[in-house]
């Protein structure tokens, strides 16, 4: 199983090697939205301004009793979700990239990797009971939001186990944002099923714990193409953030990193990116090809 929290994990490794985070543990569960936390550790490294990051959570720190090793916080912070907190819970202090940019970047690739550009998909059916009058079947809900129709069979009367495959110009497809449906114009036997197959795009997970093969629907083939999505995004900010011209405070020096290197870094991933995307489109043609029909 890989969730999200796995892929922001690879993420953060790939882009940051073995370069550590200060970090503290959440001492007391805390309910969404509590404006103080208290850490386990010493908080004498914190100060008024910082930002922390737990779970999904972002908080903006106010002040902080060293004593009793509280903090108090603005939660919310950068548009965050209101996260409950455990007992043991990670804290990062003043982290390079907070696990909710990540997060929303990773759920952005991932809904990408459906569009046109790119023509994934995740395979999906149903069935329904031949309609001998009107040969019309109504989409269920959740194939409403299809890419489009992938392949068009009927169970072979008196069978199990024989389908029947509809050609492309056998059957048509309705969307009028209404009533969605898809009528054969192809008269198919009664008493029977027929079954739809169509492509579906991926969707977005809401938490860090979700599957991202149950809930987003990917395949555990292409877990690692919105990793690579995310950290090309995550190069390109870093860049973005180096040449902030109020962020310099002396002149740049040979020794350090030249401008654009980070651009550089990304378009390598990219490219890596498209590669893996080509890859799996490939599989996806091979695993499910056009059917002609009879």
């Amino acid at each position: 199983m890989t969730t999200m929290r796995d892929m922001i994990a690879d993420t953060r490794r790939m882009a940051y090697g073995s370069m550590t985070e200060q970090i503290n543990l959440i001492a007391v569960s805390a309910s969404a939205g509590a404006t103080s936390i208290t850490l386990d550790m010493d908080v004498s490294g914190i100060n008024p301004g910082m930002v922390l990051s737990c779970d999904l959570n972002v908080w903006y720190v106010r002040s902080i009793v060293p004593a009793q090793k509280i903090v108090n916080v603005i939660p919310g912070y950068d548009n965050s979700p209101l996260k409950p907190v455990s007992a043991g819970d990670f804290v990062t202090i003043k982290p390079r990239v907070t696990d909710w940019f990540m997060f929303e970047t990773m759920n952005q690739e991932i809904l990408r990797l459906s569009t046109p550009e790119h023509g994934l998909y995740q395979l999906k059916r149903w069935i329904a009971d031949v309609d001998p009058t009107y040969q019309t079947y109504p989409f269920p809900t959740a194939a409403n939001s299809m890419v489009s129709m992938l392949r068009v069979r009927y169970l072979l009367p008196g069978t199990t186990d024989v389908w029947i495959d509809l050609p492309p110009f056998a059957y048509k497809v309705q969307i009028d944002g209404v009533s969605n449906r898809i009528r054969l114009l192809r008269q198919v036997p009664s008493g029977t099923q027929v079954e739809f197959m169509y492509k579906a795009p991926f969707n977005q997970a809401s938490e860090l714990t979700d599957d991202v093969t149950e809930v987003c629907g990917l395949s555990e083939t292409m877990v690692d193409i919105p990793t690579l999505g995310c950290l090309a995004t995550l190069m390109k900010t870093t860049e973005s953030r180096r040449n902030q011209v109020q962020t310099q405070g002396d002149s740049r020096r040979a020794s350090e990193v030249s401008a654009g290197a980070n651009l550089g870094i990304a378009r390598l991933v990219e490219q890596d990116h498209q590669m893996r995307i080509w890859e799996e489109y490939a599989r996806l043609t091979a695993r499910n090809p056009l059917y002609k029909g009879m």
